[in-house]
């Protein structure tokens, strides 16, 4: 019947292959929707997060789009399709790298190239070396191609006889391995490239940032068949938002790739800008230059700067390693001042204790040390971290988890501002913060009961205390067609840092939140292996110092410290006999949470994101 076939229809995914309904990629985010976000004119945004060349092209290169769009001379024009054998565009790239055209295959950015790559090769496998490039792992599970990864070893070089022995016992076809590589700026040489093209399979270099390194693997490519390069005009030409890329390779591959591409794949617009950067290569070259400059500029700042340790790089970016604070939370911090920087977590491999920064105008590196300056300013007390030095001498540290170890300004918060609307209450951040710094206000959901009914009286419109949970755990929780609050949960301090700490001192935590909520976040933040023992609302509610003792005895300690946000965390460490240590929460201010905190008995306020916790290691 009708209304059944309209039933089958709602749900359009059951026509969805089962593993790509599941797939999710994390893009860089348009400049103009970031400014919307953060109230930056783009103008004024340093973009470091994507390796671009952000110098105007030539003037030059524009006139040569203008004509190629508007004019019927080159054979092509917007009005008609461009030429799908790509023939100027292919003999040009010959041209520059003295090769035959039918070495050369163009396409819409090395991302199309790479797909191609993968379309035509007849492997079920293929070997990455992470951390890398994400786009080999995405552009895999569309192919049902299964990922083999080989890690690199801890100087972010490949491991070759690694690599050889993966080939070997897989029998895989394909390799997938670029020079430089992207986020580590790591060479590969042409002597390991060699050793790599001897096994039986096709072996990709994709040279995206070669024009950075002054390296490249040509001069094998008559050696070995079996090689194929990939490049692009995204990074050393400035044309990132035009799309052009391309690939060399053996005459008979690259054939192949040709037949079976997207015929029009390369677009009028883009190859004429293309062509134009290789006539005036020597003009974009200047801004090459330029962008390596600032790349050493930036990693001698780095160096001397309290957070971030740069490693050697061969490209246009630096990856960091983030000493001390989280690298999120720097990430995000930078980002708010109008600095752009990526952080990848496990995109690509396990970089949560890093940041990338991209080279850029000169401009857009001052704006990056100022923010840094101000990170450093903002973040870190040194006073509060010579006065925790005389603190050291404890059994444990006890932690609260809302605010100290977790940012929970888009979720907890969030819930209370939301559900308290859903009953018509319009409450603010700053009766959420009023109410935490009275006491007595660790149960947001009895919270959000409380404000709700403080604003709406006696108007006989007031929810019941159940009514208030109910909503708030479909806002934080979700539901199966929209996500929870909870997933915009974020680690506050460095995970790196609070792995060393658990390595001197017993770890737990006296939290507010249900036992269920607790586990969630530990899992999710991905600290659960630090911490030994924890008290949830169920084993009682602070400024009650029972769920603090509680933890104290599952230790079996006597001395401890706790970290906490809020005046009821601070009163419960006090009551429990053990040293309280406030902690700045998001959004807050040191000038006003200090007061307020010291009242209720903290010994001393460290920063938000406890940067200086250093100083128990």
């Amino acid at each position: 019947s009708r209304p059944n076939f309209l039933r089958i229809m709602a749900r359009p995914l059951k026509f969805v292959r089962e593993d790509l309904a599941r797939v999710s990629y994390s893009p860089v985010r348009p400049l103009d929707v970031i400014s919307a976000e953060i109230g930056i004119p783009p103008h004024q945004i340093a973009k470091l997060d994507a390796n671009e060349n952000l110098h105007p092209v030539p003037a030059e290169m524009m006139e040569a789009l203008t004509s190629a769009l508007t004019s019927f001379s080159s054979g092509c024009s917007a009005q008609i399709y461009p030429d799908p054998s790509q023939t100027n565009l292919r003999a040009d790239i010959a041209a520059m790298h003295g090769i035959s055209p039918d070495r050369v295959v163009a396409g819409s950015g090395s991302d199309d190239i790479l797909d191609i790559i993968m379309r035509l090769v007849d492997t079920d496998s293929c070997i990455i070396c992470p951390p890398t490039f994400g786009m080999y792992k995405f552009l895999g599970t569309i192919m049902r191609i299964n990922i083999i990864e080989v890690p690199r070893k801890e100087n972010f070089e490949v491991d070759v006889p690694a690599v050889v022995k993966a080939i070997r016992e897989t029998k895989c076809k394909l390799v997938m391995l670029p020079s430089p590589n992207n986020p580590t700026g790591t060479i590969l040489p042409n002597e390991d490239i060699r050793v790599i093209c001897q096994e039986d399979c096709l072996v990709v270099i994709d040279e995206a940032y070669s024009d950075f390194a002054g390296v490249s693997a040509e001069e094998l490519l008559d050696e070995f068949p079996n090689l194929i390069l990939c490049r692009t005009f995204s990074k050393w030409a400035g044309l990132a938002g035009i799309r052009v890329g391309y690939a060399i390779g053996h005459p008979d591959f690259i054939e192949r790739m040709l037949a079976i591409k997207q015929p029009y794949n390369v677009n009028v617009a883009a190859e004429a800008m293309a062509r134009a950067a290789l006539k005036y290569r020597e003009k974009i070259l200047v801004t090459v230059r330029s962008l390596l400059n600032e790349r050493e500029k930036t990693i001698e700042f780095l160096k001397g700067y309290k957070f971030l340790n740069p490693y050697p790089t061969h490209s246009n970016f630096v990856l960091c390693d983030v000493n001390g604070v989280n690298a999120a939370g720097m990430n995000k911090y930078l980002r708010k001042k109008g600095v752009l920087t990526r952080y990848f977590g496990t995109q690509g491999g396990q970089l949560q204790n890093n940041i990338r920064i991209s080279a850029g105008r000169p401009e857009d590196t001052e704006r990056l040390f100022e923010a840094l300056r101000s990170f450093e300013k903002d973040q870190f007390d040194a006073e509060a971290c010579e006065a925790l030095k005389q603190h050291k001498d404890v059994e444990c540290l006890l932690w609260d988890m809302d605010g100290v170890l977790v940012d929970v300004s888009g979720s907890y918060r969030e819930a209370i501002l939301k559900t308290a609307a859903h009953f018509g209450a319009n409450i603010t951040h700053q009766e959420i913060g009023a109410a935490k710094a009275r006491g007595g206000a660790n149960n947001d959901w009895k919270l959000t009961y409380d404000l709700i009914h403080a604003h709406k009286k006696t108007d006989g419109t007031s929810p019941s205390l159940e009514e208030v949970t109910k909503e708030f755990e479909l806002l934080y929780q979700g539901t199966p067609t929209s996500p929870g609050l909870k997933k915009l949960e974020t680690l506050l301090p460095s995970m790196k840092v609070l792995e060393q700490l658990s390595k001197k001192y017993k770890m737990g935590i006296v939290t507010g939140r249900p036992k269920s909520d607790c586990d969630f976040a530990l899992q999710a933040m991905g600290i659960a292996h630090i911490f030994q023992h924890c008290a949830c609302m169920e084993d009682g509610i602070k400024p009650d110092p029972a769920p603090v003792k509680k933890v104290l005895a599952d230790l079996g300690c006597s001395t401890a410290l706790m970290f906490g946000d809020t005046v009821d965390d601070c009163r419960a460490a006090v009551a429990a006999g053990i040293k309280a240590i406030g902690t700045v929460a998001p959004g807050h201010s040191r000038e006003t949470d200090r007061p307020i905190l010291m009242e209720a008995g903290a010994s001393l306020i460290l920063s938000e994101g406890v940067a200086e916790l250093e100083a128990l290691l």
